[in-house]
């Protein structure tokens, strides 16, 4: 969209001349080819027709059959309910000339088309839907670019320009497909015009939404993301018949050199951008096949029973099983002329919702295998020890079902299981990742499509025997049944880059702290890794950056992970090794080493330089190579015990995240500081405490802004000392010039709104002066105002009335009733702050009336 703001510069006149000047005079565009739209009026909502922009359009030389009334939908906009509103005037191309197109503007007709809408924002709509005209009126334009270029190009579509024509070639050129021909609808006979389309239009989108922090997730616009990845590799795949995994990634080397110069954000996370949508493409991929298969199998169901409508509980479960957002089916269905009830989906989705939030609340409870249950089990039951070997690979694997165990026996069946019971699984084979060495336990689902799905919450290992907990979300599994294993691989993902950052922080600890540090603990789980380790002294934030720069430039070299089973005696040997002191590893162990072959490092164990790389015992998962893991952002570290200290740091798009909150609130710290100081300033310096306090970012950055918004607190708290000193002067010069007066010097007391604002410190300072240097005189001060919204006071009885039974205790009261709040003190004085600062002044009568009838004068 291009487009340009007017906040009361120009209006209509100027907006009207100037764009009909673009367009003809310096674009070039056939004015006979221009048709203008003006609003038409509303009598229902007393809107009178915009004649004025008519007129406007006529002096520039729009022939009168070329502008159209139009109506609220077309011509007026708003910005919702309340706030600035006004008439529009479009501005359409008729891409084929030579004729008089206006029976076709706003007809839909892909040849006659709006380029270019002026909004002439003139009124402020109320709560009671009234107009209220705006003392300065603004302008906004928008011009669509994609549109603009098709009429300059003389193209019959925005597709057909060269703001596409790359990312088509690129298209073409991975898929090998035929070229693009502009072809749409029924002329598109084979689909695969549309398919370039939606391809060009899906990358852009998810370039952009990406670099602007959205990435792909189950919830608001990172879903929106997911959806439209997967409904574009769909198309991909059907149409191109492209490798779904890194199709996305392909296609971007286009857009990023195309558009880069233009929006450079591009250009700096292409590698990020990279490595999310191979992620996801990857993620998808796994259930793609399988879910396109399901997707028949329900297609052909509807079509046999002559419903020509998919369940709501198909629907879901295609999203729920096999990862197919409700639009893609819906676009799928679509394609097979087939119905969905959305009614039925919401129905299926929070049936499936709430057995879900049931059993998960019971994730705690699940049983766990006691030692006479493991003896049975490989006793009695001669049940083998489940191979796990898949768990180091990504993708689905097979197994199949050994025992389902109920918490106090082994069944060969669930048949006889309640409804959303919780059990276990045992398999045969199995890639799920049971908890253990600090790495928390994958979930998913076992499947055997279309006749069970079970999901899996977590995974336990028992001397060996693995059990899936979780519950059955349909179906019914027996022993033997062969089954497909889906961890959640999105999950699983930042996992391992959690597990992989902490050898990497581990190993730099040990470079910068010295040989006396030692793992004493750690938790990696999907969100941070947490690492305990020996120390006597808290690291120093110098420590701390050598640490974090140490590792980053380790994760940088983007070194390959290497793993092996070695024996336990000589992987003891290798140089430099890490391993948790008191832990008993199993014989062989399993060597992690990240940037040199296990099998090099076994050829000479004793070699000084494998001190310098990070080699582990360790059975969990890890990534490829570091570049997965981008950055390792450490944002706590803190001391658990005497002697233990811990760090817990955030890797990959985690740590991504907190870097650009960082930002975020470096910028609203320069936002707080440019702020004239007033309330406002220290309404936001109050919150943006609390919310500093609380962020979660890289520690030595949050040092930083700590810093800098020190800086900005202490220039707040100079002012308000400043401000409190002049208000003081200000309060107490009002009061004692009042009694200096000749006419006042025998008055005894002051009852008065103080020019000040609800400044309790300055009230106070006055009745503090009274009480200790001038005993006689009252005073009853009031400070604040309606504007401000705040009102404080205070009393001080000094002897001459309190002689005559005055208290500060009754006459505050009695204010307190009319100006809200509380009042507290010990006599001689009172102090409060009101509720209702629109009744100062009649607070202030009520404090002078009653002191006249106590005092009957």
């Amino acid at each position: 969209m291009l487009g340009n703001w007017s906040f009361g510069d120009y209006f209509k006149k100027e907006a009207i001349e100037w764009s009909w000047e673009l367009l003809t005079k310096v674009y070039g565009l056939d004015p006979q080819r221009l048709y203008v739209t003006y609003f038409e009026g509303n009598s229902d909502l007393n809107l009178e027709p915009d004649l004025e922009a008519k007129e406007l359009w006529k002096s520039v030389g729009v022939p009168e059959d070329h502008i159209l009334p139009g109506n609220m939908k077309d011509n007026f906009w708003e910005m919702g309910d309340q706030g600035p509103c006004g008439p529009c005037s479009e501005i359409h191309y008729d891409k084929i000339g030579g004729r008089n197109a206006a029976h076709l503007v706003n007809a839909d007709d892909p040849l006659v088309v709006e380029i270019w809408n002026n909004v002439f924002m003139q009124f402020d709509r109320q709560k009671d839907r009234s107009l209220k005209t705006l003392p300065a009126k603004h302008i906004d334009t928008g011009m669509g670019f994609e549109r603009l270029v098709s009429a300059l190009q003389h193209k019959d579509s925005n597709y057909a320009t060269d703001i596409f024509t790359p990312l088509f070639d690129r298209i073409q050129e991975v898929t090998g497909g035929r070229p693009y021909t502009d072809k749409y609808g029924k002329d598109d006979v084979d689909g695969i015009d549309t398919a370039y389309r939606v391809v060009a239009d899906h990358i852009r989108l998810l370039t952009f939404a990406i670099s602007d922090g959205a990435a792909p997730n189950n919830e608001g616009r990172g879903y929106v993301v997911r959806r439209v990845l997967r409904r574009g590799s769909r198309y991909a795949r059907k149409y191109f018949n492209a490798d779904i995994g890194s199709f996305f990634s392909k296609i971007l080397p286009a857009l990023v050199e195309q558009m880069g110069e233009q929006f450079p954000e591009i250009v700096r996370k292409q590698q990020d951008i990279k490595e999310i949508l191979d992620e996801e493409e990857e993620a998808f991929a796994r259930t793609l096949d399988r879910g396109e298969k399901q997707f028949e199998k329900y297609a052909a169901k509807a079509v046999s029973n002559g419903t020509k409508k998919l369940s709501g509980a198909d629907v879901w479960r295609l999203y729920d099983t096999f990862g197919f957002p409700e639009d893609l089916t819906k676009l799928m269905a679509e394609e097979r002329e087939l119905s969905i009830d959305e009614n039925e989906v919401a129905v299926a989705r929070e049936k499936a919702r709430e057995a879900s939030k049931a059993v998960k609340e019971s994730v705690q409870t699940f049983e766990k295998l006691n030692v006479h249950q493991i003896a049975e089990l490989k006793d009695q039951l001669k049940a083998p020890v489940p191979d796990d070997e898949p768990k180091f690979l990504k993708g689905d694997t097979t197994g199949k079902v050994q025992y389902i165990f109920t918490g106090t026996s082994f069944a060969k069946s669930t048949k006889d299981l309640a409804p959303n019971a919780p059990f276990g699984l045992l398999l045969d084979r199995t890639n799920f990742y049971a908890e253990q060495g600090g790495q928390v336990a994958d979930t998913g689902r076992i499947v055997i499509d279309d006749v069970a799905e079970f999901k899996v919450l977590d995974v336990q290992q028992y001397g060996g025997y693995i059990v899936h907990n979780g519950y059955l979300e349909y179906g019914e599994l027996n022993a033997g049944d062969e089954v497909i294993c889906e961890y959640d691989e999105l999950r699983r993902q930042p996992i391992r880059n959690n597990h992989t950052g902490t050898h990497i922080l581990n190993h730099s600890l040990r470079e910068v702290l010295g040989d006396e540090v030692n793992q004493k603990g750690s938790l990696v789980d999907n969100e941070k890794l947490r690492f305990d380790f020996s120390h006597k002294a808290a690291v120093t934030l110098a420590e701390l950056k050598k640490i974090e720069d140490l590792s980053n430039a380790y994760i940088r070299q983007n070194s390959q992970i290497f793993w092996k089973d070695v024996e336990l005696d000589k992987a003891k040997q290798i140089n430099g090794v890490r391993a948790v002191f008191g832990e008993t590893y199993p014989n062989p162990v399993r060597v992690v080493s990240v940037g040199i072959d296990v099998d090099m490092l076994l050829e000479t164990p004793e070699n000084p330089d494998w001190r310098k790389v990070s080699v582990e015992f360790c059975g969990g998962t890890h990534v490829d190579q570091t570049g997965i893991i981008k950055d390792l952002i450490v944002v706590e570290e803190s001391g658990i015990a005497k002697g233990i200290r811990r760090i817990v740091a955030y890797t990959g798009d985690a740590a991504h995240k907190v870097q650009r909150d960082a930002v975020e609130f470096g910028k609203r710290i320069a936002t707080i500081e440019a702020l004239p100081f007033g309330p406002e300033k220290e309404a936001e310096v109050k919150s943006a405490t609390v919310d500093l306090n609380n962020l979660v970012v890289s520690t030595l950055t949050k040092d930083e802004l700590k810093t800098k918004f020190a800086k900005v607190v202490k220039d707040v708290v100079d002012e308000q000392k400043k401000r409190q000193k002049a208000e003081s002067k200000t309060a107490l010069d009002t009061v004692t010039a009042h009694f200096s007066k000749d006419e006042n010097k025998d008055v005894k007391h002051f009852i008065g709104h103080l020019p000040i604002s609800a400044n309790a410190k300055a009230v106070a300072d006055v009745v503090n002066h009274f009480k200790s240097k001038d005993k006689e005189r009252s005073v009853y001060l009031f400070g604040g105002s309606k504007d401000e919204g705040a009102v404080v006071h205070g009393v001080y009885v000094g002897k001459a009335l309190a002689s005559q039974g005055v208290t500060a205790e009754t006459w505050a009261s009695a204010v307190t009733e009319v100006i809200g709040g509380k009042s507290g003190g010990k006599e001689p004085t009172r102090q409060g702050q009101g509720t209702n600062a629109d009744k100062i002044d009649e607070a202030v009568a009520v404090a002078e009336k009653w002191l006249a009838e106590k005092l009957k004068i």
